[in-house]
């Protein structure tokens, strides 16, 4: 078989035959001088070099090319340069060679050789540089065509940022069969557009390397496909892990938003199996670890000494993992890994919960082989099941627990409930109902104040054993269906809620603890109607231990989650309006209300006998009238009816595809994004936006797309009605 490497060309037989004849021809001329010496002399004719001879593949020489994946690559004509990693104690080779097996899928002349040696690390592979970064806006799969020794043996493709190997990706296909040429797909996704420089390859990753073993591979192709993103493929979390508490003189902070973070030289090492996404959620930083079966962060070049830390704290949201495992390695005082000093611990989290911020706060000394602590260089998290789990993390850092705040430094979160379905008792946010005595005398050995945390009003009581709440005149509650209440604890191990009624008659509700920080929590009104009459509440009382710190109050029936009525019918000419959707008009044709690249889930309903888009887990939808484009050139606004229950910020977009009536991703497209902050809730909101307001919207002749998005990204709702373009 012949070999070509990246760097160099396979020798010309005919250079040989060539120098043979010129020999021949000169002997055969000094032969004829002598026998005829008036002949004139050889003429000076040089026979040029002769063409090289074309390479398998084509009329082309191989040379070492920076390929761009968008375009194919086929390896015919050229291939890149590759770098090796995980060596050890074996080595690699790549060569550009004839294909061993032309037939079935792969009849292509050249392909690639990838060859390692025993004694390769599991996770040994390659990578090589891409001309520019990768875009997966229309195509998200990348195929590639694999001939393996053995089948079952997993392929792992990854792309990184060459400038920042921390953004990354990976996935993972399985061979199915042995010395036969198949085709495996790896399945990305639109929001991975334009991070991706770097090609990274793994062959029988994680396998066994005990013996030499070939690859070939052939063919790498973008494809149709790729992850949907539709919501709940993927759960997140919807709001920030809660705010530490400790006192930043106390702590040594890697990452958190709360405190200045010492270096770290990675959060992603390269030995690393996971992916790492750095993402925020309400402005809050947070690392994203999916696909996780290790990840390790290194502060090798800055080692960490805790000798005088008492905890190590973390916080993470999981939808999907079952164990969760924390490693932290000392190098020792020689500062070095592999010095003969070398301690570690590991601490195993069994079912975590899920769907929630977990806070963990361990003792250091629950890390028992950690013996030494003054060189702290590497910490590990694990995760379970291996590769099927993501692991959202935030607030890591080592802390004293002298730091540890008694009290809260930032207010209860601000309810989001409208008044009109509220009787507040104690809240910044309502009107409370008047005259209540917050210290009656009950003989209670508790300590009542009120204090200002962060520019709220906040009940504290200290040395809690139990506390009445005395209203002017009886409650009638018996219209809401919840109590709602803020509490927070930095020492309480009992905490205890009763309504009380004429009688008196009373039942209590157990509180879950969590000490650090605010938790809220919204407790059924059945929990007391069988005991308390909800006509005639005239107390509450809280009883238990510690220091509690009490806000937002409050009776309330949760407000609805989707529309009770349509929304107001449009009034404006059909003779004036160009519309999309709405059941005053007659619509233009509309290709799709939910494209493939949305992450959305739409449901077509009916609200009082309206149609109703209804986008759920919304992070952002596309519409398109691609097929027939709208001119709005003579058009002055654009509307649109909204209903939300849960949107911070609702986002509109309008893209025109130009003269060429086609998206180029430049060229003659042009588009504007309008957003609008804190929208009302639970009712209808007319949007009338000039199109004036879509500034970048320079051309109106073509419009293709129309994209709704909002906050909180993936987790909200919207109703959409009266869609259409006016004059």
């Amino acid at each position: 078989m012949n070999k070509y490497k990246n760097n160099r060309n396979r020798p010309n037989p005919r250079l040989h035959f060539l120098s043979l004849f010129l020999v021949l021809g000169t002997l055969a001329a000094i032969i004829s001088c002598e026998n005829e010496d008036d002949l004139p002399p050889p003429s000076a004719y040089v026979a040029p070099e002769p063409e090289p001879e074309p390479e398998p593949g084509g009329d082309c020489v191989f040379s070492t090319i920076v390929p761009e994946i968008a375009d194919g690559i086929d390896f015919e004509c050229g291939g890149p340069e590759v770098t090796f990693f995980g060596e050890k104690d074996g080595s690699f080779t790549v060569e550009y060679v004839e294909n061993p097996d032309p037939s079935g899928i792969n009849t292509s002349e050249r392909v690639v050789e990838y060859t390692q040696t025993e004694g390769v690390e599991p996770w040994a592979g390659f990578f090589f540089d891409l001309v520019s970064k990768v875009d997966f806006s229309e195509l998200q799969t990348i195929k590639i065509k694999v001939y393996s020794p053995a089948a079952d043996q997993n392929v792992l493709l990854k792309f990184e940022d060459s400038a920042d190997g921390s953004i990354a990706k990976e996935v993972q296909s399985t061979t199915t069969v042995a010395n036969e040429w198949e085709e495996l797909s790896f399945a990305f996704s639109p929001s991975d557009t334009d991070k991706f420089d770097r090609l990274v390859l793994f062959f029988n990753f994680n396998g066994d390397k005990g013996a030499a073993t070939t690859h070939y591979f052939d063919d790498i192709v973008m494809s149709e496909g790729g992850t949907t993103e539709e919501p709940g493929d993927s759960s997140e979390p919807t709001s920030p892990a809660p705010a530490p508490t400790v006192d930043p003189l106390e702590v040594i902070s890697l990452f958190s938003d709360a405190y200045t973070n010492v270096p770290v030289d990675t959060w992603r090492t390269d030995w690393s199996d996971a992916t790492l996404e750095d993402i925020t959620i309400e402005g809050n930083a947070v690392k994203k670890y999916s696909a996780l079966n290790f990840v390790g962060a290194e502060t090798v070049a800055n080692q960490i000494d805790a000798t005088d830390m008492t905890h190590f704290h973390t916080d993470i949201w999981t939808a999907d993992a079952m164990e969760f495992r924390i490693k932290l390695v000392d190098f020792g005082a020689d500062a070095a890994f592999g010095g003969g000093d070398d301690v570690e611990h590991e601490i195993v989290i069994e079912n975590p919960a899920q769907e929630e911020w977990v806070s963990l706060s361990i003792p250091l000394s629950d890390f028992a082989g950690l013996t030494t602590r003054a060189n702290i260089a590497q910490l590990i998290f694990v995760g379970a099941p291996s590769k099927q789990n993501t692991v959202f993390v935030d607030n890591v850092y080592f802390y004293d627990e002298a730091g540890v705040s008694t009290e809260p430094i930032s207010g209860a979160p601000v309810p989001t409930v409208p008044e009109a379905s509220v009787i507040s008792v104690f809240s910044d946010a309502y009107t409370d109902v008047s005259g209540t005595d917050f210290n009656p005398n009950w003989g209670q050995a508790t300590l009542v104040s009120q204090v200002d945390i962060a520019g709220n009003n906040t009940l504290k009581y200290e040395n809690l054993n139990y506390q009445g709440t005395q209203f002017a005149s009886p409650l009638d509650v018996s219209a809401s269906t919840m109590i709602h209440v803020d509490f927070w604890t930095a020492d309480s191990s009992s905490l205890n809620l009763s309504l009380i009624s004429t009688g008196p008659a009373e039942t209590p509700y157990a509180f879950d603890i969590t000490n650090g920080e605010w938790v809220s929590v919204d407790i059924p009104l059945s929990e007391f109607s069988g005991v308390v009459d909800l006509t005639d509440v005239i107390q509450l009382k809280f009883d238990g231990n510690g220091t509690i710190f009490l806000d937002n109050i409050y009776f309330f029936t949760p407000p609805p989650t989707e529309p009770a009525a349509a929304a107001n019918a449009p009034t404006v000419s059909e003779a004036d309006v160009i519309s999309l959707f709405s059941n005053a008009y007659t619509n233009v044709p509309v290709d799709t209300w939910r494209t493939d690249w949305s992450a959305a889930t739409l449901e077509d309903i009916s609200v009082d006998g309206d149609d109703v888009k209804k986008y759920s887990g919304l992070n952002f939808v596309g519409i398109e009238t691609v097929a027939n484009q709208i001119d709005a050139t003579d058009m002055t606004h654009f509307h649109t009816d909204v209903w939300t229950a849960d949107a911070t910020q609702i986002r509109i977009k309008l893209v025109d595809f130009g003269a060429n009536g086609t998206f180029d991703g430049g060229g003659d497209d042009v588009e504007h994004e309008i957003t609008i902050e804190n929208p009302e809730r639970y009712t209808w909101i007319s949007l009338d936006i000039p199109l004036t307001d879509f500034t970048g919207l320079t051309t109106r002749a073509n419009i293709a797309q129309l994209i709704y998005a909002g906050m909180p990204a993936g987790s909200m709702t919207l109703f959409v009605d009266n869609v259409y373009f006016h004059k």
